[in-house]
């Protein structure tokens, strides 16, 4: 019997997006000066400036999606809640461990960051549990950040096996009743 698992987690907006934001403004601005001062041509760059910064902006509001089937990982990222984009699938065999991302072993591997490729599929906020997990590739191998509830570490603590080096602690439920 196939195990499933689905996990939606938002992301931290990418450096590259904050980029293409203002180039696309710039271009816009531009588009518009040059519109007034010499032709009415450039309306056609303004139009299409102005679709392009609505499409990027799109790309402000992350999440990612972590598919976990039978131990393999699929990781999509999710803009606006409507475009799609396959990141990254790690299948069981190429996963050599999984660690808490506070473990020191996995802070020295980070620190070193030359010899692994480091991804980075959280929201980055400080405080919360992460899990750092390796990934043997052809080339450098991996560290892949994911942040990972309760669910999603059982159903790899029931394929990794020997692999699995965390710790699940369930999170405690408030009690709020009023006396």
């Amino acid at each position: 019997m196939d195990r499933y698992n689905e996990r939606l987690v938002y992301g931290k907006t990418e450096g590259k997006t904050y980029l293409k934001l203002f180039l696309v403004s710039l271009l816009m601005l531009a588009s518009f000066f040059l519109m007034l001062t010499i032709s009415r041509i450039f309306l056609f760059m303004v139009v299409l400036s102005i679709f392009l910064l609505f499409n990027t902006m799109d790309w402000t509001r992350l999440e990612y999606e972590y598919t976990l089937t039978n131990g393999d990982i699929q990781i999509a990222k999710i803009a606006a809640a409507k475009k799609r984009k396959e990141v990254m699938t790690i299948n069981l065999s190429d996963m050599k461990s999984l660690e808490s991302l506070n473990s020191d072993k996995v802070k020295n591997d980070i620190s070193r960051a030359v010899d692994y490729d480091i991804f980075d599929f959280t929201e980055q906020v400080k405080g919360e549990e992460y899990y750092a997990l390796y990934v043997k590739t052809t080339k450098k191998d991996r560290i892949v950040i994911l942040d990972l509830d309760e669910n999603c570490l059982e159903h790899l603590k029931l394929f990794m096996k020997s692999k699995f080096n965390v710790k699940i602690i369930p999170k405690k439920e408030e009690n709020s009743k009023s006396e």
